[in-house]
């Protein structure tokens, strides 16, 4: 064959050599194919020196490809479209509730009493407007992270996003990046991590003619590969379209959502055909009123505004976050960053500045040169990590011709090395990991640098030529290169700020502890001298006690990450790990809240549930504060929503066992929505809230809303009842239990907010005059009458002991909660009390 000789793509040969799994099977594991010959499955030309130069697909035939389909562009499931949003505001059954109630407030002509409806047509564009407003915002950021990917087009190379990919591209496969799509190995040789797939954390060494599955990560080398399937044909996307796989867990605020709708939604029809079966067939009521009081009490018992306010709170939250140079892939990871106590930093990136710097060298052996013997090994292994990177800004690249091996590095072997035909083997990397026996001498000496804050890599070298990655007992030291992470400078106070926050720190690196602990303490972490060797680590039992113990943890391999994440969350903690390499892949995806660095691989960042854009550590207080401000605003405002919806089921129930009618109108349930829970929560949701999240949500939500429910519940049904008794007139016990609700709603409303802030008090007094003043202008529309003298004494008596009958539940509420919390605790036995008996005379 001729040097520029050229070959067609012969897709049927491709097809036929890289057949694609059937759903349920596991990927093959495929290393190498001896007779695959890239020759024969594309485009190629050999180069003068023999080596293959790839002409890849011709700009025609991409166009082709893209007409008919063929082209790597998924849709994303994380994020919903414009259709999604509006669908998804509108057609609730919430909403269904609500026109089915309008059907019998416009049966009955009874137009004023469909307020209702316009609070929640604007309810519900409120939450579309800032869902689509969140969407664009993150759909803005996104682009500054969509994954690009090097391919051959033309015999050119060029950079492309991983949605332009077609089938029977040629990519550049290394270290650090996300394979986008199945395909074959064509040239050169990679380390693959195909964990997300498959579930096993050890990397597959993959050889010319190996598959590569989509979803998968390069963790060393580099390599040429021909796309054999792209979009929902790669065998990724088909497992978890039909299986699932990646589906999110629940967080614990969407739970407690879900447990009250579920709830309202079981009883919400049952007991709104009850009641109005109460009231026309046994109370006697008219049709007209006994509609009236069933839309008034089915209206106070659904939380329209609450999953409307959750949405525009996380929404918000995102763009705050936005503003601040974080994509937010999952809204409701917002929620979980407020209950983070624990946060798992891997030291590359994170507390240090993402880049290493060399000090200097030291050569054992006087008859080699140390800085040469670096720069031909560093030209010769190609290595995209920061060790390399370092390493290649140091020394001068010397190209050698007789290389004869490659091994290229990886984060499970901590070293890597090159053959040199004629001259044998050298490796560079970590000391204990080169020469298991080690030398106690020598580990004494890297130790004292190590204490310094310098990493040491060992150079090594056999006379004998390496085949694999087993390791000789003949390898000699040729010397050590002293290495060092330059520190952020606002990383003290960054950690500093977490210490006082109460969140347990980790820093956890696969670099010696000794070295990590050094560079922690210069950090500024208060525990900087707790530190481990995971080398030392074997069992779950020992990774337990040291990951509870130990506050640095060195030499850490990406599975004992992995190991270390999943025994915080096992221990009752909420872990947030942040990462910027491919081995922090695994620990990410096991995270309660994955956090990447923008600049770090591409594999970190489509794994993480939030990306700093800008990479700066010094983000992560603003995302933890976003976070609890989301959460506690949540907090608040459920309070002040599921009092409606308590005291609302509580009275139907009265109603149906001991009451007469339904006390409220739907406008009057309306107006006191609107002036004491919809309009104050929503401006609320503005106000900064950073205290530290309880982790009983429910509880504390109960705990604020419950009392004030039961204080209404109580007071309307003995005003009612005793009303109807001594036969005070419906119109004027309606108008007392209207004022009494009003005004412990906005007792509450204080409460809830408090402690008071400027802000805080203007926005409840501006509520307060506005419900006063609705209760004048609008007396006629809301049916209120004026009260005779018995009346008034009542509406004293219900505003002079509400604050007390509130004070008593929770009271109460919280004696429950304390005995429930308490009740299988051992407790002392009680004295035994010995009477003794007294004698005369003595």
């Amino acid at each position: 064959m001729g040097d520029n000789e050229e070959l067609s793509v012969d897709q049927e040969t491709v097809d036929q050599k890289v057949d694609q799994p059937e759903i349920g099977d596991e990927p093959q594991q495929q290393n190498s194919t001896d007779n695959f010959d890239p020759k024969k499955h594309t485009r190629v030309q050999t180069g003068a020196n023999g080596e293959l130069c790839f002409q890849g697909l011709t700009q025609a035939e991409v166009e082709a490809r893209i007409a008919d389909g063929q082209v790597n562009a998924i849709q994303d499931s994380s994020n919903r479209s414009v259709k999604d949003i509006v669908m998804g505001n509108t057609l609730t059954f919430f909403n269904f509730i609500n026109v089915v109630l309008l059907a019998l407030v416009l049966s009955v002509r009874s137009y004023k009493n469909m307020l209702f409806i316009f609070i929640i047509i604007a309810n519900t564009l409120i939450g579309i407007f800032q869902e689509i407003k969140a969407k664009i915002t993150l759909d803005k950021l996104k682009i500054l992270t969509v994954s690009h990917v090097d391919v051959i087009r033309d015999g050119v190379k060029k950079s492309v996003t991983v949605s332009e990919l077609v089938k029977d591209d040629v990519i550049l496969l290394k270290s650090g990046g996300q394979i986008p799509a199945d395909g074959v190995i064509l040239d050169g040789e990679v380390d693959v991590n195909e964990s997300l797939l498959t579930g096993e954390s050890d990397s597959i060494h993959k050889t010319c003619g190996s598959k590569v599955l989509s979803g998968s990560f390069v963790t060393s080398g580099k390599a040429m590969c021909l796309l054999t399937e792209v979009g929902h044909d790669c065998y990724m996307e088909k497992l978890s379209s039909e299986a699932k796989q990646f589906k999110r867990y629940k967080t614990e605020l969407q739970r407690n959502l879900d447990t009250i709708l579920k709830f309202i939604s079981i009883i919400i029809v049952p007991l709104g055909i009850i009641l109005f079966a109460k009231q026309y067939w046994i109370s006697g009521s008219t049709y007209e009123q006994a509609a009236l009081d069933t839309v008034a009490a089915v209206l106070g018992m659904i939380p329209e505004g609450l999953v409307l306010l959750t949405s525009v709170a996380l929404a918000l939250g995102a763009v705050r976050l936005a503003r601040r140079s974080t994509l937010v892939r999952e809204l409701f990871c917002i929620e979980t960053l407020a209950r983070v106590d624990t946060l798992c930093l891997d030291k590359t990136g994170t507390i240090t500045e993402g880049h290493l710097c060399v000090q200097g060298e030291e050569s054992v052996k006087e008859d080699v040169d140390l800085e040469q013997l670096m720069g031909r090994m560093v030209a010769a292994l190609g290595d995209e990590n920061e060790t390399f990177q370092a390493l290649r800004q140091h020394y001068k690249r010397n190209q050698s011709t007789n290389t004869k091996l490659v091994l290229p590095f990886s984060s499970e072997r901590k070293f890597s090395g090159v053959v040199f035909e004629g001259e044998g083997t050298y490796l560079m990397g970590a000391y204990q990991f080169i020469f298991p026996q080690a030398d106690p001498a020598v580990l004494e000496k890297i130790a004292e640098y190590a204490s310094q804050g310098l990493r040491v890599l060992t150079v090594a070298h056999s006379p004998n030529e390496m085949t694999d990655y087993t390791l000789a007992e003949d390898f000699e030291i040729v010397g050590f290169v002293f290495m060092t992470d330059v520190v952020r400078k606002n990383a003290p106070d960054i950690l500093g700020y977490f210490e006082e926050q109460g969140v347990d720190l980790k820093v956890i690196s696969g670099d010696d502890p000794v070295t990590v602990a050094a560079i922690a303490a210069r950090a500024g972490l208060k525990d900087a001298d707790k530190y481990i060797d995971a080398t030392t680590i074997h069992t779950d039992e020992e990774m337990e006690d040291a990951i509870l113990k130990y506050s640095v943890f060195g030499r850490v391999t990406p599975k004992q990450k992995q190991q270390m994440v999943r025994l915080l969350k096992q221990n009752g903690r909420t872990v947030a790990m942040t990462g910027d390499g491919v081995n922090d892949v695994l620990a990410l995806k096991d995270a309660d809240v994955s956090i990447a660095m923008a600049s770090g691989s591409e594999a970190a960042k489509n794994t993480a549930n939030l990306v700093l854009l800008n990479s700066d550590f010094a983000s992560l207080p603003h995302i933890v504060n976003e976070g609890r401000r989301v959460i506690n605003n949540i907090k608040a405002a459920a309070s002040m929503f599921l009092i409606k919806t308590g005291f609302s089921v509580l009275t139907a129930l009265l109603t149906i066992i001991v009451g007469q009618n339904y006390p409220f109108q739907p406008i009057q349930l309306s107006v006191i929505n609107g002036c004491a829970v919809a309009i104050p929560t929503m401006l609320l949701q503005l106000e900064p809230s950073f205290q530290k999240v309880n982790k009983h949500f429910f509880r504390e939500v109960l705990r604020m809303s419950m009392p004030a429910a039961i204080t209404i519940t109580a007071m309307i049904t003995i005003i009612n009842n005793i009303g109807h008794s001594i036969g005070t007139p419906r119109e004027m016990l309606s108008t007392v239990c209207v004022l009494a609700t009003g005004w412990v709603y906005l007792i509450t409303l204080r409460q809830v907010y408090s402690p008071m802030t400027g802000y805080r008090k203007f926005v409840i007094y501006l509520m307060q005059t506005a419900y006063l003043v609705a209760m004048v202008i609008g007396q006629r529309i809301m049916e209120l009458v004026g009260l005779n003298f018995t009346c008034v004494i009542v509406t004293l008596a219900a505003v002079n002991f509400a604050p007390m009958i509130i004070d008593l539940a929770t009271k109460g509420y919280d004696k429950f909660f304390y005995w429930y919390d308490h009740r299988h605790d051992v407790k002392p036995p009680k004295p035994i009390k010995v009477k003794t008996r007294r004698f005369r005379g003595v």
